[in-house]
């Protein structure tokens, strides 16, 4: 099981809170558009996992937006609305008096499948400066190349003005120790830059890189969005908020030493090897501080996989974290029952009561790793008389009863976790037979479903045997029972009827 946490309103303001920006109140309403919204089933997912939410996607024409609205009807979920057209279109009816979209506590707006043009960019942000709220947040990704090159040719030129001959060549051997993923995809440019490192002379490899002006959209990106009164935010990918996770100590001391550099963020990308950025913009005026506890503590936290999958050591490019101390075993044990909050884990543990920014800083190291997230938290159940009956939890996964499955993911909406839930196929054929026929009576439920897909290839990735039997239904009962249930009932997927 796995979140698609990346435009989850709980984890943007995770990251914004990362750089000191106070978050909103979890439970708090808010107003969440979608800019360019090519995938309304996503967006209702993110509506059905945040009922406190009204959500707006903009659809590209009619039949896009009614094919949308009924599929909104269809799961019944009702705090989402679609518009036709672009940003351009959606500023002149604004202009002439139109009140949708409301005024916004988001806008995102996902180019990484298709690129908006320059006009329909700079409309993009002109509707974020006249529509989100102080303090709201605007997200964008985007491609940041025209050319593979693009990053380092722009630092090249960059440094190609220097005067001083030993700075030139230091730099050099900079953006090798920073840029090792893009040369070890790329050895006709690290051998030119080796060269250059041998021989002293570093002109060469200068001229190399000096036939056509860079073009950099993060620079674009900063100087459009930066002027309209936006301060960075932060990063979607939770983990390339954290530097030290992501990069090698040697490339990390080379960047944060650069803080100040105007092409900072562009020296992060040449690190990173990123060819797509996906940037977290907070407009101002908003609220800061400096406490790790008004920042943190109204998140709860929850486990991405299961207890056992979490290592006592973590392994990542900038070195290793130690995950075997007390804190972070009691962390993990009771994160295994349910998403917690800071104030659940000091009930729990009475020794950790003084200690909050420990804890705080152990979740961190957690989510850098990847094996934890911001989630809303405990949700109050419904139905508590017995789990020998489930259901589905809302109306848009209860939709899933009617799906003929295959080998594919299925994605359901989960309000604990803010934002839709991954479910493998294996998982997802015995959660549909659970539902239909209570864990009683669930292996007599699977068992035809998995003959229908007998034989195929589906088949063979799920059942793993030529022919479905009762002991193998019965297996994949018992196997997803004792590992995802839990899971399941704590993330508001299933609940007892």
């Amino acid at each position: 099981m796995k979140t698609l946490s990346t435009y989850s309103p709980i984890s943007l303001r995770y990251i914004a809170a990362l750089r000191g920006n106070i978050p909103s109140k979890i439970h708090q309403e808010f107003t969440y558009a979608d800019a360019c919204c090519r995938t309304p089933e996503a967006l209702i997912c993110l509506a059905a996992s945040n009922p406190d939410g009204r959500f707006y996607g903009f659809v590209a024409n009619d039949t896009d937006r009614r094919a949308a609205e009924d599929l909104a009807v269809q799961r019944e979920i009702f705090n989402i609305i679609f518009l036709t057209g672009t940003p351009s279109d959606i500023l002149e009816r604004l202009d002439k008096g139109s009140s949708l979209p409301p005024m916004l506590d988001y806008l995102c707006c996902d180019e990484s499948d298709e690129s908006l043009p320059a006009d329909a960019r700079t409309a993009l942000f002109e509707l974020a400066q006249k529509r989100l709220n102080p303090g709201g947040l605007f997200v964008t990704t985007y491609h940041i190349l025209s050319r593979r090159d693009d990053t380092l040719r722009l630092l090249a030129q960059s440094a190609a003005g220097e005067t001083d001959p030993a700075k030139k060549s230091a730099f050099l051997s900079e953006i090798k120790t920073m840029g090792s993923p893009f040369f070890a995809e790329n050895p006709t440019i690290l051998d030119t830059l080796n060269k250059a490192i041998t021989s002293g002379e570093p002109q060469p490899f200068f001229d190399a890189f000096n036939d056509t002006a860079a073009v950099s959209k993060t620079i674009e990106t900063i100087l459009g969005i930066g002027s309209r009164g936006f301060v960075y935010a932060g990063d979607t990918l939770l983990s390339s908020n954290f530097a030290e996770a992501t990069l090698s100590h040697e490339a990390y001391d080379l960047i944060a030493a650069r803080r100040k550099d105007v092409l900072y963020e562009v020296f992060k990308d040449f690190a990173l090897n990123r060819q797509v950025r996906s940037d977290i913009w907070i407009k101002e005026p908003s609220e800061r501080t400096d406490s790790v506890g008004v920042l943190f503590g109204g998140f709860a936290y929850g486990l991405l996989s299961k207890r056992s999958a979490v290592p006592k050591e973590h392994t990542a490019l900038g070195g290793s974290f130690n995950l075997s101390s007390s804190l972070f075993e009691n962390i993990l044990d009771l994160m295994a029952l349910m998403p917690v909050g800071v104030g659940d884990i000091m009930n729990r543990y009475p020794d950790l009561a003084n200690e909050p920014h420990k804890i705080i800083e152990s979740i961190q190291v957690l989510i850098a790793c990847g094996y934890v997230a911001p989630m809303r938290g405990i949700r109050e159940p419904l139905h508590t008389e017995t789990i020998a009956q489930p259901r589905f939890v809302g109306s848009f996964n209860r939709f899933f009863d009617k799906v003929h499955l295959s080998d594919e993911d299925v994605v359901l909406a989960s309000t604990v976790a803010g934002c839709g839930v991954v479910l493998s196929a294996r998982d997802a054929f015995v959660m549909q037979a659970i539902n239909r026929a209570g864990l009683t009576n669930s292996v007599a439920a699977l068992l035809p479903e998995l003959c229908r897909i007998a034989g195929t290839p589906v088949g063979q990735s799920i059942i793993r045997a030529n022919e479905a039997t009762a002991e193998i239904a019965h297996a994949m009962v018992l196997d997803s029972v004792e590992k995802s249930l839990p899971q399941w009932y704590a993330y508001a997927l299933l609940e007892a009827a």
